[in-house]
């Protein structure tokens, strides 16, 4: 996620010639995906994690925390 956000600081920043725009735009793009991957694999976890007021397993959504995606 670290490096991510370093390229979109990169991007905003319009330092880049377009050629290194356009690398630095496919790495993000590809960061993205395994950023996706992560969190689909996380919450698949911590549905098989969460258990029931009767002590046994039991299926729930993952919710993320409201501000999960405000900018830090």
């Amino acid at each position: 996620m670290t490096q991510l956000e370093t390229l979109v600081r990169k991007l905003e920043s319009g330092d880049l010639k377009l050629e290194e725009a356009i690398a630095t735009f496919e790495e993000g793009m590809r960061l993205s995906k395994v950023c996706e991957r992560q969190l689909n694999a996380a919450e698949t976890r911590l549905r098989e994690l969460i258990v029931g007021d009767d002590g046994e397993p039991e299926e729930q959504p993952a919710s993320l925390p409201e501000n999960a995606d405000a900018p830090r």
